[in-house]
């Protein structure tokens, strides 16, 4: 009882058009099946290591997979009760009364009961099936979930790594450029106390300036590098300050090749959120069918049969059977109008929820078109900036030769040195963000990362 769930039309069912067309090249991208292990293509061992442990021991995730079990348990309990209700019952008892007319005498009466019980409720409507329904499309909705869930942990513990090698090479680049900035001060230091021309205590205190102000970049690095690595333990469910103590260097990761795109209506299938939330809709769907059943009658059975007898011995004889099948339907005459209102609600709350998953759908192809758009732009920027900073690094180098030389600027050097600053910093930045834009890709186009089979 009760409708057959339809798939709503959403925005990915309308289109057949590959995703990102306008930043690809279908020719050279086709459609394929999503990736499996898409991390491993960056061939970083402890990556991979990292990924296995996550999997294994994150505490979310075990959480997550407890809700599984009980959502399991949840669709036995349901569907128990379309089963029929067997019980046995043993029971004896031992009394004595005063004798009549013999003063101290007693009489002793023993009596001993054994029963069988058995009730069934039959779903001549479809009450209970449509609840088992909802139960099991709620316990897959916990597994899409739990798969969701997997699929995110693995894309923040990427962007970390990514985050943490970025940061090291952030810390060796200001390093080096610290270095730079002090062998400045130091030379102007020199020239000042020699009196040589064109020098001033305001050039030294612009140096100083500058070095101080590098350091102080730095300090901020290496803070920002123990919160990842902080994060990164959190993760991996490890002690706090685990990967502190440990001086490993992790090389930036490779920016990764191009991955296949699929049409729209794929993503409805790849998507563990969008399963699940499809899976609640169906359930959902299910629910309708339940406060459909309750407008009709319950049809009952209960069978007992026992055995009753003072001893023992011929307890199970005939002569001491007892029984009774008993036949029940009961239906509700009226309710206050409460049965249809149940209805409706149920209707409303299916309307509510396919709008929700359309919204999710929708938000769905965003992901990707913009995960698309910004691989697209940011692999522009990153080699505008590689020119830039290989430019910056020149002029920085000239205009300390120069000024070593004394025919070039104080100010001239002072203004390269912050300018390959920047230039190295937009340029780490912009790789971070293509990284990221990657990680994003892949979780929006979903599919089955970890269980290949």
């Amino acid at each position: 009882m009760g409708p057959d769930y339809q798939r709503p039309q959403t925005v990915a069912t309308d289109d057949s058009s590959a995703l990102g067309a306008r930043y690809r090249d279908t020719a050279q991208h086709p459609h394929t099946a999503p990736v499996f292990d898409w991390w491993s293509s960056y061939n970083d061992p402890l990556l991979d290591q990292w990924v296995g442990q996550l999997l294994a021991e994150n505490l979310d995730l075990r959480a997550a997979a407890e809700r599984i079990v009980q959502a399991r348990e949840r669709v036995v309990i349901i569907g128990g009760e379309g089963w029929p209700s067997i019980g046995l019952g043993v029971d004896g008892s031992r009394s004595f009364a005063p004798e009549p007319f013999q003063p101290g005498a007693r009489r002793y009466r023993t009596g001993i009961n054994v029963g069988l019980g058995i009730s069934w409720q039959a779903d001549l409507f479809g009450k209970i099936r449509r609840s088992v329904e909802t139960a099991q499309y709620q316990s897959l909705a916990n597994e899409a979930d739990y798969q969701a869930l997997q699929h995110s942990l693995v894309a923040e513990l990427v962007r970390l790594r990514a985050s943490v090698a970025v940061s090291q090479r952030e810390l060796a680049v200001q390093s080096d450029i610290v270095d730079s900035r002090q062998r400045t001060l130091d030379t102007v230091q020199r020239r000042y106390q020699l009196g040589v021309k064109n020098t001033s205590a305001l050039g030294v205190y612009s140096a100083e300036e500058n070095v101080a102000s590098a350091q102080a970049q730095r300090v901020v690095l290496r803070r920002q590098l123990t919160e990842n690595l902080l994060v990164l333990d959190t993760l991996l469910n490890q002690r706090p300050g685990t990967l502190a103590k440990v001086d490993t260097a992790f090389p930036l990761l490779p920016l990764a090749g191009a991955v296949a795109v699929d049409i729209p209506a794929a993503l409805l299938d790849q998507r563990p959120d969008i399963r699940g939330n499809e899976l609640r809709l169906m359930a959902a769907n299910a629910q309708i069918g339940v406060a459909l059943a309750d407008l009709f009658p319950d049809l009952s059975l209960s069978l007992n049969h026992s055995f009753a007898s003072d001893q023992w011995r011929g307890l199970f004889d005939n002569n001491n059977a007892l029984g009774s099948l008993t036949g029940q339907i009961t239906t509700r005459l009226f309710e206050g109008g409460r049965l249809r209102a149940q209805i409706r609600l149920r209707e409303s709350e299916l309307r509510e929820q396919a709008a929700q998953y359309a919204k999710i759908v929708l938000n769905a192809l965003a992901e990707v078109e913009t995960a698309l758009a910004q691989e697209h732009y940011l692999a522009e920027q990153v080699a505008l900036l590689q020119r830039g900073t290989r430019a910056a690094r020149k002029a920085e180098t000239l205009a300390e030769q120069r000024y070593q030389q004394g025919i070039g600027a104080l100010l001239v050097l002072l203004e390269a040195q912050r300018r390959r600053q920047n230039s190295e910093r937009s340029l780490l930045a912009a790789q971070r963000a293509s990284w990221r834009a990657r990680v994003d890709l892949h979780l929006a186009l979903g599919g089955d990362w970890i269980n290949k089979a």
